[in-house]
């Protein structure tokens, strides 16, 4: 049986937020994006959950988790996932409704999404550095010349390497993945953050080119 942690508050996860605890963000991408709590990370409650939150949440520390709204058993399906994996600090958890609402005391924030054809644009007038956060032997495959490889699961520990002064639009296989990197960047303070809609499936289908070499020198 799954014991579920306290509900919290409005007021309460305004304080577990500015006392800068971990707090996943189990709704949807496309929610997410429209609108979240500054300082949050977002994992979707999927198929791929207990990788991404084994990968980059703490294992030494409470944690909290906001649900989709409505969801009566999103909690417990998060708390048995967790729990698979050792993730068993759960300390609370809030309702989706407190975004909509739009009632925390800090700011809510969007994630902003960029096409092929923009982010094309933007590559050609110099004005953007793209963060490709597949694993290795993705990239291999090929990557968008002058993106820098930074798989998801390593960024927060490369947050002072990003390259400065242009926005960075962040991008994967097909935007998933990608979405959580946009997140854990904006939950870092780094707010000039886009995700490339569709990834580089996209950016193919579209008929940009990609390059299949190795990414030794490559830098954004």
């Amino acid at each position: 049986t799954v014991v579920r942690p306290p509900r919290l508050t409005r007021g309460e996860l305004e304080d577990v937020i500015a006392g800068g605890a971990f707090v996943i963000d189990t709704r949807s991408a496309d929610a997410f994006a429209k609108a979240h709590a500054v300082g949050t990370v977002n994992i979707p409650l999927n198929s791929a959950f207990t990788t991404w939150a084994g990968w980059t949440s703490p294992y030494d520390r409470a944690f909290y988790l906001i649900v989709e709204e409505g969801c009566d058993h999103c909690i417990d399906d998060a708390m048995r996932d967790l729990s698979m994996i050792g993730l068993d600090w759960v300390a609370g958890y809030a309702d989706g409704s407190v975004i909509r609402d739009e009632a925390l005391a800090g700011e809510t924030v969007s994630t902003l999404e960029i096409s092929p054809a923009e982010l094309a644009d933007r590559l050609a007038r110099g004005v953007v550095n793209v963060i490709d956060v597949r694993g290795r032997a993705e990239w291999d495959s090929g990557h968008i010349a002058g993106a820098r490889n930074i798989p998801v699961g390593y960024l927060a520990d490369h947050i002072a390497d990003l390259p400065t002064g242009s926005p960075l639009v962040l991008q994967c296989q097909a935007g998933a993945r990608s979405a959580i990197a946009a997140s854990i960047l904006q939950a870092h303070g780094v707010s000039d953050v886009f995700n490339l809609t569709g990834g580089i499936a996209a950016w193919e289908s579209a008929g940009y080119p990609v390059r299949r070499e190795s990414a030794g020198a490559q830098e954004a």
